[in-house]
Order: structure tokens, then C-alpha cells, then sequence
């Protein structure tokens, strides 16, 4: 079973429905026992990441996440909650990628954006991912690529389009929203 972790102001209904359509075990839910149950955990797209961090902190979560061994996919602003450091809001984050969360102005054009990506390194995420697949980014946040960076998108500058740890996975780009593509990566993660 997946759980979706509930942290507030997410998009876990449209994640929901993407892993119904894939007959996908899983639960919305910020319940300790429901995450220590799971095998996989996805943290999903939220429109505030200080609120995000706040709640994960009032939830008790924020330890539990840093240390659990189980596959966690962030989406968007999931992602940027995986990251060493938040620079805008100088707020700490989750740290399962030593890299830090930017906004400049290469972002400044980022909001719905259908893009391709380059893939960097080989990773499981990917698997049936082609050249000429678009993606859709959505957000004003992003991560410089990296040594963990698995693939990269060209929006006025190179981003981390997709990024792996261990069994810490992140996008960059909304999944629900890629079409076949993004449908593909949900797969993938569920298969892992």
C-alpha cells in the first residue's frame, strides 16, 4: 500500500485518482501508523512549502521522514521538502538531498510549462521515458542541478527535472498533468 502523506493544501485528490486508475492500493493520510505501514510514500505537490514544513513539524513527521528506509517520491514542492534547505525562506528542510530549493530568476517563466527532459542518469523512474515526452512544470521553486540529479529540463537555464538518493526519488514536474508520460512515471514508481 502507498500512502499519500496529508500535510495540507496538496494536490493528493489528483494523485489519488492517478493511482486509482493504475488499481493501486494506497491512503491519503498523515497518520504515523498509515506511513510505518506503507511500502512507498508520496509527498505531494503543496502550494506552501513554509506551511508544509510547519505541519510536518506539528505532525511529527518530520524525523519519521528523514530516517524511514521505504521508496519516497516528492512531487514538486514534495521534492523541494527533500532537500537540505529552503534559501528563500532560510528554512531547513528534510535533508535527504544535500542540495538546497532556489527561486531566481531563471524560474520567473516556469509556471505551466510543458517541457522535455534530458535524462542524466539511469534510474528506474524513467524506464520507457522518451526523447520527445513532455512534461508539464508548474511552480516558481527549483533545485540546480546536481550530482543526484537523474534527468533536467531547459526552462530559461537548466533545473533538476528529476533527482535520487537511496530510495529518496523526486520530480520536478507535475505527473497527473505529463499525460502518458507522467502516467508512465507513476507506474514506474509503483513497480519499484
Amino acid at each position: 500500500m502507498i500512502t499519500i502523506i496529508d500535510y495540507g493544501n496538496t494536490n493528493s485528490n489528483e494523485i489519488a485518482e492517478s493511482l486509482e486508475n493504475l488499481s493501486v492500493d494506497f491512503v491519503i493520510s498523515n497518520s504515523e501508523s498509515d506511513i510505518l505501514q506503507a511500502t512507498k510514500l508520496i509527498l505531494p505537490d503543496s502550494t506552501d512549502i513554509s506551511s508544509s514544513i510547519r505541519k510536518l513539524h506539528l505532525l511529527n513527521l518530520f524525523s519519521i521522514l528523514r530516517i524511514i528506509k521505504k521508496p519516497i517520491l516528492g512531487i514538486g514542492t514534495g521534492m523541494h521538502l527533500m532537500t537540505k534547505s529552503f534559501e528563500d525562506i532560510n528554512a531547513a528542510c528534510l535533508g535527504c538531498f544535500p542540495v538546497e530549493c532556489k527561486t531566481e530568476e531563471i524560474q520567473q517563466n516556469m509556471f505551466e510549462h510543458e517541457q522535455s527532459i534530458k535524462i542524466i542518469q539511469e534510474t528506474s523512474l524513467l524506464d520507457n521515458i522518451k526523447k520527445e515526452d513532455k512534461f508539464y512544470f508548474e511552480g516558481d521553486c527549483f533545485i540546480p542541478p546536481n550530482e543526484f540529479s537523474t534527468s533536467i529540463a531547459n526552462i530559461n537555464g537548466e533545473i533538476t527535472a528529476s533527482i535520487e538518493k537511496e530510495h529518496f526519488l523526486g520530480i520536478q514536474f507535475n505527473p497527473v498533468k505529463s499525460g502518458d508520460a507522467g502516467m508512465r512515471v507513476f507506474r514506474n514508481f509503483v513497480e519499484m
